[in-house]
């Protein structure tokens, strides 16, 4: 499931804006400068420019007095086009920290086959970015080509702020061989509805998948919208079951579901997972979903979403796209949004599952364990870009963050109080050419709502935040581990649970064949797969929690 997760994760951060975000956005212009990044409380910035003066770990002696280091990077990026190597703020970099800076990014859309080149051939750059644990960052921490980075942590205030629970996903036999990157575990896609649907039709929240089934079809059938048309779908649902109907833990894809031993086992294979695939069965039989939905890309729905044509479907409250509510707005403009609250499960739990708390990793080449100068050169710059400013702080006035975002007019702008990016000017930002967010002491201190400029969107944002602040999010804890077996054979065994279920819900498979199809997964390596995860899970003390 570490692959559904993932794939989760990357749904959640399609919409960003910036060097990390989505190359595909429409909505570059006005973005926020600051939205993809976050915190540490330790080391939060002070308010006046006495206070603001770097901490001790930050502080940066005069260029002169410092040896100066060539530092070489490779990371990943949505950003189009590319970032230059010799931008300005590649050039700031330099001048601030007394570093000759040799950056390659590399999109996103062809790391995955550039990086094993990169690693095979033996000359890895001093710092490498990936997008997230998987088996090959495994497989090279265990081949020593990353540097253990257990002794260094502590001398770094934001850095040694990352929780345990997200070092756990980046320590390999015990090393720590990342920092990662920060993303809040509890703002990822949420099932959001159409309120003004809802009291249209007289309506209320569902709060059980029995209530829900019935919205679904009263939005498909009953004119919700008062168009007069029959041009309305109950739920968005695109190919490979994205995003499906989770509403909870109990009913996701993750790890929160035990067996008839008290093993935890994918959710894909769960009574949850099966409760949800009987749901879809019974609103395409019911015309509340599309026909098509099988061979629909999720980027069609979601535009389908915004037009106004579907009641249901997923959206997150951070690093949103405001162009799509503008949109909606637009055309609808007695839209409402809100979030439908977690049911609540057969175990009395009611919450949704968390993401890894992370995105991104950086790791250090394991060749510099004989210049600690330079090693700890690279975590001073890692740690100052880390090091969290608060949302109320991203502005012209603050001399850290203004520098960070290559100054006002130049890689940012300042509207409304609020500091929006440039569209293009990933070069000219310092902050580009290492790829470090800030790490938020809370997921509430990114204050995603403050960032945004558009009445709706930032309504809708700030009603969300409200509701998730107070709801419980599951940490799976198989993010935690790593599994030879899992990282091998999951992707193959999902697949073939997507193709069982993908006919069940279109009705060319029985949903009375669930158990066949459990037992063709688990006797396919699935078994192993659990046995594994499980006995890795009791090895480390590592268990699901509730936060």
């Amino acid at each position: 499931m570490k692959t559904k997760k993932l794939a989760t994760l990357l749904a959640a951060v399609s919409i960003m804006t910036g060097l990390t975000g989505c190359g595909g956005s429409n909505d570059n212009n006005n973005k926020p400068a600051n939205t993809a990044e976050q915190t540490d409380s330790s080391n939060t910035p002070a308010t006046n420019a006495a206070e603001n003066e770097p901490a001790a770990t930050n502080q940066q002696p005069a260029a002169e007095e410092k040896k100066n280091f060539e530092i070489s990077t490779i990371q990943g990026t949505w950003a189009s086009p590319l970032p230059d190597p010799n931008g300005n703020g590649a050039k700031m970099i330099n001048e601030k920290f007394n570093v000759d800076l040799k950056t390659q990014f590399v999109p996103y859309d062809e790391y995955a086959n550039k990086l094993p080149v990169v690693m095979a051939a033996g000359d890895l750059p001093d710092l490498i970015g990936m997008e997230g644990v998987d088996a090959n960052f495994v497989k090279w921490a265990k081949q020593g080509a990353f540097l253990p980075l257990n002794d260094y942590i502590d001398k770094y205030d934001a850095i040694k702020s990352i929780p345990k629970n997200v070092w756990d996903a980046v320590t390999v036999d015990g090393k720590i061989y990342a920092i990662p990157n920060y993303f809040p575990s509890k703002y990822g896609k949420k099932p959001i509805i159409r309120q003004d649907w809802l009291n249209n039709l007289g309506l209320s929240m569902p709060t059980t998948y029995d209530e829900l089934k019935k919205v679904a079809i009263a939005f498909a059938k009953n004119d919700p919208d008062k168009n007069g048309k029959n041009d309305t779908l109950g739920l968005g649902l695109a190919k490979s079951i994205v995003y499906g109907a989770w509403m909870g833990a109990e009913w996701d894809s993750g790890w929160y579901n035990k067996n008839e031993n008290g093993q935890l086992i994918p959710g894909n294979i769960s009574e949850g997972f099966k409760k949800q695939v009987t749901l879809l069965n019974d609103l395409y039989k019911e015309g509340a979903i599309s026909k098509d939905w099988a061979v629909t890309k999720s980027a069609d729905v979601r535009k389908d979403f915004f037009a106004g044509k579907i009641g249901i479907f997923y959206e997150q409250p951070y690093d949103i796209s405001e162009t799509r509510f503008k949109t909606l707005k637009e055309t609808n403009p007695t839209a409402e949004l809100a979030v439908i609250p977690p049911f609540a499960q057969d175990d009395g739990q009611q919450g949704f599952m968390g993401l890894p708390g992370y995105y991104e990793l950086h790791s250090l080449n394991a060749k510099l364990a004989d210049d600690p100068e330079k090693i700890d050169r690279i975590l001073e710059m890692i740690n100052y870009f880390m090091t969290f400013i608060p949302v109320d702080q991203r502005n012209d006035q603050n001399p850290e963050y203004d520098w960070q975002y290559g100054g006002v007019g130049k890689g940012y702008n300042m509207e409304n109080g609020v500091a929006l990016g440039i569209d293009g000017a990933f070069s000219e930002m310092p902050t580009t050419y290492f790829g470090i967010r800030y790490w938020a002491p809370t997921d509430e201190d990114t204050q995603p709502a403050m960032v945004l400029q558009d009445p709706f969107t930032k309504g809708f944002v700030q009603s969300a935040v409200d509701m998730l602040k107070t709801t419980k999010t599951y940490l799976d804890p198989v993010n935690r581990i790593h599994s030879d077996l899992l990282y091998a054979k999951v992707s193959e065994l999902d697949q073939v649970v997507a193709e069982h279920t993908t006919k069940m819900i279109v009705g060319q498979e029985s949903i009375n064949d669930w158990d066949k199809m459990v037992q063709e997964y688990l006797k396919s390596g699935g078994q192993e797969i659990i046995d594994q995860v499980n006995q890795l899970l009791n090895d480390n003390g590592i268990a699901g929690e509730w936060k």
